[in-house]
């Protein structure tokens, strides 16, 4: 258990034990350099298939819509480290997914110089 202990901190060194028994942990999970808060609260048995997990809303709103996969892979995940890893990954296409659907418009500068090109080509060769 010591090895996984190590391997969990070396991948989530922002998620820690709050308990001896090691049955809660809180701390934050990255991804695209971001920081989101959650909490996973494991059965005395530490099985993940009966673990609770506790999200901030800025988390359950991008998480939104892969509520089954997460829960599936709490199920087979032979452990915590396990599953933080896939919900890392999950994450990290989530946000993915949600920057292709909120691409930022581009900035101001972009319409002025757009502007410009064409006046200097005239608006009559646009048609």
């Amino acid at each position: 258990m010591a090895v996984t202990e190590a391997s969990l901190l070396r991948q989530c060194p922002l998620l820690l034990p709050q308990n001896r028994s090691k049955t809660v942990y809180e701390g934050f999970i990255s991804a695209q350099g971001r920081d989101f808060h959650l909490k996973v609260v494991l059965p005395e048995d530490l099985q993940l298939k009966n673990a609770r997990l506790l999200c901030s809303w800025q988390l359950r709103t991008i998480l939104n819509g892969y509520h089954q996969i997460v829960q599936q892979r709490m199920q087979h995940s032979p452990d915590l480290m396990s599953f933080m890893m896939e919900l890392k990954m999950l994450l990290e296409v989530a946000l993915k997914n949600r920057q292709e659907l909120y691409a930022p418009p581009p900035p101001p500068q972009f319409y002025s110089s757009l502007i410009e090109e064409i006046g200097t080509l005239g608006w009559d060769s646009c048609s």
